[in-house]
């Protein structure tokens, strides 16, 4: 287990928790009343950007959330929030319980915008989200 765990969220979802005074689990197509917590700062934001985002280059907030205030009984297995495919092998996490928002909670990097690079883009198909790739894009993806 991390000695941190990450929660990431656009800026409009900043204000509610900061309104708030916690993170408060949500209910999404993959499950029910969580809070998705990552194992590190860089996926906070990836999965943010990809599941979350509305446009390119919108501000993701990462909260860093030490492990000693979570209770290991309400922190269980987190890998179907994610495509196995955006996982790039980190380890992520659900919480089912509030968290509340004290200083030993701090905003890790943020605000920080991510853009995708040309060529490939968010697309979102009901719940679903994706990306999508020109050829172009896809090439120089995987010679990445």
């Amino acid at each position: 287990m991390p000695n941190h765990y990450y929660h990431g969220t656009t800026v409009e979802g900043y204000n509610a928790i900061m309104r708030d005074g916690c993170i408060r689990p949500q209910t999404g197509n993959t499950y029910q009343n969580k809070i998705f917590l990552a194992g590190n700062d860089q996926y906070a934001r990836r999965v943010t950007f990809i599941k979350h985002a509305k446009q390119q280059g919108e501000t993701i907030v990462v909260f860093k959330i030490p492990k000693y205030l979570l209770k290991k009984k309400y922190i269980t297995d987190g890998s179907k929030h994610t495509s196995i495919t955006l996982s790039f092998g980190d380890k992520t996490y659900c919480y089912s319980q509030p968290i509340e928002i004290i200083d030993d909670i701090l905003v890790g990097h943020a605000p920080y915008t991510m853009n995708l690079p040309e060529g490939v883009e968010i697309v979102r198909v009901g719940k679903s989200t994706g990306l999508s790739f020109t050829k172009e894009a896809a090439q120089n993806w995987l010679q990445e």
